[in-house]
């Protein structure tokens, strides 16, 4: 490599180095979401949240602000979408039984800070729904949304807030009708 070259990476991996490290937004603090504890076995829906090859904390596109507590902020905002569904299945034979688990899996996820000071956020999840006794699988589906707000990158938690409840919203839709809840019907 010549010394021009040489030169030029070096001012590279320095500017690199002097960069800022990014601030994180907790989104669970942020947002004032509650922090569940672990659920008792008589609640018939036991939501798990996972993140899967996304970045936890998220980076926000066109800041230096990452969204940290993404898998924990999903969790939340799905259990809350989905309890009065829970709610209604409280008689449900499989419920009195163990009831469901669902596997809630963030497999893309992005975050942005448009030109116009306007903040963009969209998820895509997998979700899969099994027993809680037995493990026996009963289906699967995927839900995205995308949520955005015009507000500062650091004050953008309710808007991620928003996105992940309307994801849960529409889970809460495919338990009430898009999916066996149990295995002996199918």
């Amino acid at each position: 490599m010549d010394l021009s070259r040489r030169l030029l990476a070096y001012a590279l991996a320095l500017v690199a180095a002097c960069a800022p490290p990014p601030r994180i937004v907790p989104l669970v603090r942020a947002a004032g979401l509650p922090v569940a504890a672990p659920i008792p076995r008589s609640t018939p829906l036991e939501v798990v949240s996972r993140s899967t090859a996304v970045p936890d904390p998220l980076p926000v596109r066109g800041s230096d602000i990452v969204y940290g507590d993404v898998e924990t902020a999903l969790g939340v905002a799905v259990s809350s979408a989905t309890a009065p569904w829970a709610e209604t299945e409280r008689d449900n034979p499989v419920a009195l039984r163990g009831g469901w688990t669902v596997l809630v899996e963030v497999i893309a996820a992005d975050a942005e800070l448009e030109a116009g000071g306007r903040v963009v956020v969209g998820f895509e999840v997998r979700a899969t729904l099994r027993t809680r006794r037995g493990n026996v699988y009963l289906g699967q589906t995927q839900l995205g949304c995308r949520e955005g707000g015009l507000v500062a990158a650091e004050e953008g938690a309710p808007v991620v807030y928003r996105c992940m409840i309307r994801v849960g919203r529409d889970l809460a839709g495919w338990l009430a009708g898009g999916v066996r809840l149990d295995p002996e019907s199918g």
